[in-house]
């Protein structure tokens, strides 16, 4: 625009020596003022194309400004998106999920007395148990987790509720119920302090679980929660020591009074079952090497007026020769009732050599374990509380005949079984000596089998009784088939001793069977 500007100046300047020297004549002004106006008229003509140039220019810039500021709303809605996008993949780092699904077949025969005539303790059916849990790390030192199982018996199978005992009909196991099975907050460094709390319903495993492993028991291995409170003190990287406060049982809310039925009364006291005490963890220990674990744990039962510590140690250790062992023993003080004191002891030994170096892999092993019974007629209580070790340690089948079903079960014919407790459902394993010898192989990496013999016997019998339970043969064999899946086989029996086939309240002659099945994946 402005280099058109100087060209009609130029020849605006050019020609006026040629009209100077015209400037006499008259047709030469004629011919200057014709070339004047004809140079007006470009003139303007070239400024108004300027204008509409300058116009052009300016709705140019508006359009850009335009483009520029839509743009930009776009790149910030884009950051905003992204930032968004980012935090929502920050919180999806923090949670993890996962879960378990397990199906069992079975086929019991006799699992409560040893009467083949007797079919209401003989079972074929399925088992469905699934679970689904969530853990979400908010920061480095609280982690928070939300669990929910479920467990069906046979499809269909809810039972009529009505007909069960007030003490069942919250059985999850009977009314197929999804229901909240661990839900807790863990919090490390307390106080800035080297403490882990841990708050909430939990579980709780202490040793092989020869006197902590179940908490509901009465929820047949559905669940073995607590809800409560542990304090873990990290003394050294080696040396922790917990301090425990669960509750078993709720019941009754009322601190001091139970409502037996339509305004009855019990006395004055509560109801609850509490699990308290200390347990103390040293993995290695400085001279002898050995995991050594000391505890003192107290079990009360305010109905009955149970209150019973317990006091225990446990060595245990895998050497580097393939020699493992595990040496446990504890003594029960307190009250077993508001009549009885109780003076109870109980070991559990275990000892295993693996040949490491032939391709099976074979261990042959022992095991021990004595539960002291109870002298009847005596003010005191000699008979062993199972505490919370009811799980099958010593395999399925025996947990089902210690299974705490009052009267229903046959071991009340050979000494008072289930005294002290008040758990239905529970495995109260208690005046009990088991013998063990077996043998486990690895025929394949994801391939391991497990046969084992038992001799079982009474510490402590009805007079009249002989003390021999019997013989007991199991056999495991469980299949690896990925990290998450797996395949077991479970087999025993139990052939009955002089105790049942002998005993003056009516001989039992029938074995005691139980096969199962199982496909269980965890993700």
């Amino acid at each position: 625009m402005i280099k058109k500007f100087s060209t009609i100046a130029l020849a605006g300047v050019l020609c006026l020596p040629g009209l100077a020297a015209a400037g006499a004549g008259g047709d030469r002004i004629g011919d200057l003022e014709k070339q004047m106006t004809e140079m007006t008229k470009a003139f303007n003509a070239q400024m108004e194309a300027m204008k509409a140039e300058i116009n052009t220019l300016k709705n140019q810039n508006q359009t850009l400004s335009k483009e520029v500021a839509a743009n930009a709303e776009t790149a910030k809605q884009a950051a905003t998106t992204a930032e968004k996008e980012a935090a929502a993949a920050e919180w999806t780092k923090k949670l993890s999920l996962g879960g378990q699904v397990t199906f069992r077949g079975y086929h019991l025969q006799n699992v409560w007395d040893f009467d083949g005539n007797n079919n209401l303790d003989n079972r074929d059916l399925f088992r469905t148990k699934g679970s689904i849990w969530a853990d979400f790390k908010a920061t480095d030192n609280v982690t928070a987790r939300v669990q929910l199982t479920d467990q069906t018996w046979g499809e269909g199978v809810t039972y009529d509720q009505s007909s069960l005992a007030a003490s069942d009909t919250a059985m999850d196991n009977n009314s197929n119920k999804v229901f909240l099975d661990n839900a807790y907050i863990n919090v490390k460094s307390l106080l800035g302090l080297p403490v882990e709390g841990t708050f909430g319903r939990q579980n709780l495993i202490y040793g092989s679980g020869f006197v902590v492993l179940d908490g509901q028991s009465q929820f047949a291995s559905t669940s073995i929660y607590f809800d409560g409170v542990k304090l873990r003190w990290h003394i050294t990287d080696n040396v922790m020591l917990d301090g425990l406060y669960m509750k078993d049982q709720e019941n009754s809310t009322g601190n001091n009074y139970n409502h037996v039925g339509a305004g009855s009364y019990n006395g004055g006291h509560g109801d609850d079952i509490t699990l308290s005490g200390f347990y103390l963890t040293t993995k290695k220990f400085p001279v002898l090497g050995m995991q050594q674990e000391l505890y003192a744990l107290n079990r009360k039962d305010e109905w009955i007026g149970k209150d019973i510590w317990m006091y225990g140690l446990r060595l245990s250790d895998t050497l580097a020769n393939g020699i493992d062992y595990s040496l446990e023993g504890a003594i029960q003080r307190g009250d077993a009732s508001y009549t009885q004191d109780q003076e109870a002891w109980g070991c559990k030994l275990n000892a295993g050599y693996t040949f490491k170096n032939l391709g099976w892999q074979p261990r042959p092993y022992l095991g021990y374990a004595f539960m002291s019974g109870d002298k009847s007629g005596t003010s005191r209580s000699e008979q062993w509380d199972v505490f919370y070790g009811g799980w099958p340690q010593w395999g399925d089948l025996l947990a089902w005949k210690y299974l705490n079903l009052n009267g229903a079960n046959n071991l009340s014919k050979v000494y008072n079984y289930n005294a002290n407790s008040r758990v239905i459902g529970e495995a109260d394993y208690s005046n009990l000596q088991i013998a063990t010898i077996g043998f486990g192989v690895k025929p394949l990496d994801k391939l391991s089998v497990d046969l084992s013999y038992s001799k079982l016997t009474f510490d402590q019998t009805y007079a009249g009784v002989d003390d021999d339970f019997g013989d007991y043969y199991q056999a495991n064999l469980k299949y690896q088939y990925t990290k998450q899946m797996s395949f077991s086989l479970y087999a025993a029996q139990l052939d009955p001793g002089k105790a049942f086939t002998k005993n003056p309240s009516g001989a039992m002659n029938d074995n005691a069977t139980e096969v199962y099945w199982e496909a269980e994946y965890k993700f």
